[in-house]
């Protein structure tokens, strides 16, 4: 029996999300750089942002769908990517730091209910679900008198704790 990302009844759907912010010219003049941003207070930002989920141990997680967009306009966001630069998203867990997609997500454009269809077997107790979104912004004209540009990333995630299931999966997939 191949799993085919068939879901169990019962499996726990999860809304995981997370902001990431950027303020114009900190710390590259005329940019808003979403890499990392360190406040005066020691506030970071942008860097292993908490998505708000706790996985469990020995829970399989079902990465379904993906939302993405910012707090301008789409048009404004392709037209201000600096040059050279690829803007992309990672899923983190918080134990190893390691991405939980083999590559991340190359964001040119906003997503809105975009399949990514992608198992995790959590083995790691106290693991939380973390976001990494890299972009750099050049200060465009329809983004004058504004100081701080907000990243909004969302995902689906079904919690699936059916013995028989992960049981399944392990013999599939270890």
């Amino acid at each position: 029996m191949a799993l085919n990302n068939r879901i169990p009844q019962g499996s726990k759907l999860i809304s995981a999300g997370g902001i990431f912010k950027a303020f114009l010219g900190s710390p590259l003049p005329g940019k808003y750089d979403f890499t990392e941003y360190l406040s005066a207070a020691g506030d970071r930002y942008n860097v292993a942002v908490d998505f708000g989920l706790s996985m469990s141990p020995n829970y399989i997680y079902f990465f379904h769908q993906l939302n993405f967009s910012l707090s301008i306009d789409e048009g404004v966001f392709l037209s201000a990517i600096d040059s050279g630069t690829v803007p992309v998203f990672s899923f983190k867990d918080s134990q190893s730091r390691k991405p939980i997609f083999e590559q991340p997500f190359r964001l040119f454009r906003y997503y809105e209910g975009n399949a990514v269809d992608r198992f995790y077997h959590n083995q790691n107790a106290n693991n939380i679900l973390y976001g990494d979104f890299q972009c750099i912004l050049n200060q465009v004209v329809d983004l004058q008198g504004i100081d701080v540009v907000y990243a909004q990333v969302s995902a689906s995630v079904y919690e699936i704790t059916d013995d028989a299931f992960i049981k399944q999966y392990k013999k599939e997939n270890m």
